[in-house]
């Protein structure tokens, strides 16, 4: 038996944009010790370019939508501070009414 254990599974399955950049790194190239063409150093450069311009849009629209989730967020937190206050404000007044309605009665005694 060997001593390989099995690599342990990541948390996570990484996203296809970041799977599919693994695969198109060519490993094999470094192996046969044969140096690349310029044409293939542009060709795989290019490749590469066009995966980062795609994971950069991928990024940008996941950005824009949690912006959007943020803003919605606010609103809403915004909203519910404003209907807090004019319960409390609704409470206070209650309250001083009541305190002013015991002082009052405490002031003036027993009556009968």
């Amino acid at each position: 038996m060997t001593s390989a254990a099995p690599a342990k599974k990541p948390y996570r399955k990484a996203p296809p944009e970041h799977r599919e950049l693994r695969l198109q790194v060519p490993g094999s190239r470094l192996e046969q010790e044969e140096p690349l063409t310029d044409a293939e150093r542009m060709k795989l450069l290019e490749q590469e370019n066009e995966e980062l311009r795609r994971r950069l849009a991928s990024a940008t629209r996941r950005t824009e939508a949690l912006e959007r989730e943020l803003e919605i967020g606010q609103d809403c937190l915004e909203l519910e501070l404003g209907q807090s206050r004019e319960e409390l404000d609704k409470f206070k007044d209650k309250f001083l009414c009541t305190s002013r309605c015991l002082q009052g009665a405490w002031h003036s005694g027993p009556s009968g």
